[in-house]
């Protein structure tokens, strides 16, 4: 079914044949299959996440339809398959390297999402239970009276804030609906919560100028990449080859500055103006996708402001339960180094076939003793006029000799150089 059928007869005069319809069908099998493994798991993992927490549900009325660690147990099957059948299809089926990387940045984006969605509604399940028990205790509710949630509300009210132009005060269970997983789904956040800071109003000029400012950055990177780095990589070949470092060497140094450039215009496309986007069209109030990032003196300071949505995902989801675990610092944070170096690579070596060769996991993992040695270079220069040593070796670091020898490495890979030699 999969292959194009041979040419059939042209139909009859007046009418369709069933030839005609099998051929028809046949030609459209491979994008629809492409299309059903492309997008179906995003989609059953988003209903399977919607149905464990309303199957979840306890009120004064009638138990949970499942418990708290059945429920645990099916977030964490439904999360596995959310990330591990976008991984299998990503490496094993015929995508092209764009679209591979599309769909794993899709897949981690969506994993995260629901790591977070499974996480706060386990403690929203808790704090719904003790306060339907305190509830019970104080006034058992008659036979048929209606469901009472004042006491959660209650317990949720003492740590309100007063931020403007929220979603409506509902409190769980009442949360628990496919539209807010949906708004969640699609909000530039990866950290679930039961209210966001919402906007007044959709600006329509912020939105078009937004969109001429991302056209024309992609325009630049397109033309930077086929213009500069292309070709710089194509005359990299010979040395690759030769094994000739002092040309390595140089080449290098060529494409230190295109890549830098292109690397600067991806980082203002995605955190800046596609961010800002889907905020706009959301009405989404927390703006705040990065901070200063170029001014940092440490590794840590550049992992800790460059990437907000994920810094916070890491924060709240491993970092802090891996410190009530009784771990030392030290240990949690080579933990979060960890899980962000897996996301890295399974982004990039899956959909280049390269996991041979786990060039981004190193690279992540290569950060963790490039944050001491930072740290303690800063601590040694710190109200010096070599204040800002740390901020030319982590530009140095990134643009003159990580970066460039990553995608010289990874386009040796790909095009197979020295495997044809």
């Amino acid at each position: 079914l999969w292959r194009t059928p041979p040419p059939l007869a042209p139909p009859p005069a007046g009418g369709v044949s069933m030839a005609s319809l099998h051929n028809l069908c046949a030609s459209l099998w491979p994008t629809a299959r492409a299309l059903a493994l492309y997008f179906g798991p995003p989609l059953l993992g988003i209903g399977a996440a919607w149905l464990i927490e309303r199957s979840a549900i306890r009120t004064h009325s009638r138990g949970p339809r499942v418990s708290d660690a059945q429920a645990n147990a099916l977030h964490a099957l439904n999360l596995a398959l959310t990330l591990l059948l976008p991984c299998a299809y990503s490496y094993w089926g015929d995508l092209s390297y764009g679209a591979g990387i599309v769909l794993l940045l899709l897949a981690c984006t969506l994993f995260m999402k629901l790591t977070s969605w499974a996480h706060a509604h386990h403690d929203l399940r808790l704090a719904n239970a003790e306060a339907l028990e305190e509830s019970a205790a104080q006034s058992p509710p008659p036979p048929g009276a209606a469901h009472d949630f004042s006491s959660l509300a209650a317990t949720i009210s003492r740590f309100a804030t007063d931020v403007q132009h929220t979603e409506s005060a509902a409190h769980y269970p009442h949360t628990v609906t496919m539209p807010r997983l949906l708004y969640f789904v699609f909000a530039p956040t990866l950290c679930y919560q039961e209210a966001f800071p919402r906007s007044p109003s959709v600006r329509p000029v912020y939105v078009l100028s937004l969109l001429l400012r991302g056209f024309v950055m992609c325009l630049i990177i397109v033309f930077i990449s086929v213009q500069m780095i292309h070709p710089l990589l194509r005359n990299s070949e010979p040395a690759v080859v030769a094994r000739d470092m002092p040309k390595l060497l140089e080449r290098l140094i060529k494409l230190a500055l295109p890549v830098t450039y292109v690397w600067l215009a991806g980082f203002y496309v995605f955190f800046h103006v596609w961010m800002n986007l889907l905020a706009e069209l959301l009405r989404f109030g927390d703006r705040l996708f990065y901070k200063a990032w170029w001014n940092a003196v440490t590794f840590e300071a550049y992992w800790r402001l460059w990437n907000l949505p994920v810094h916070h995902w890491i924060a709240r989801h491993v970092y802090f339960p891996a410190l009530r675990k009784r771990l030392s610092k030290a240990a949690v944070g080579f933990i979060a180094f960890t899980v962000s170096a897996v996301f890295h690579e399974l982004v990039i070596a899956l959909p280049l076939k390269s996991g041979h060769m786990p060039l981004a996991f190193l690279a992540m993992m290569a950060q963790v003793p490039l944050v001491a040695v930072s740290a303690a270079i800063n601590a040694r220069v710190a109200g010096t006029p070599f204040a800002q040593l740390g901020n030319y070796l982590f530009w140095i670091a990134f643009c003159f000799l990580g970066q460039p020898a990553a995608v010289l490495l990874y386009y040796v890979h790909c095009t197979g150089v020295l495997y044809q030699q």
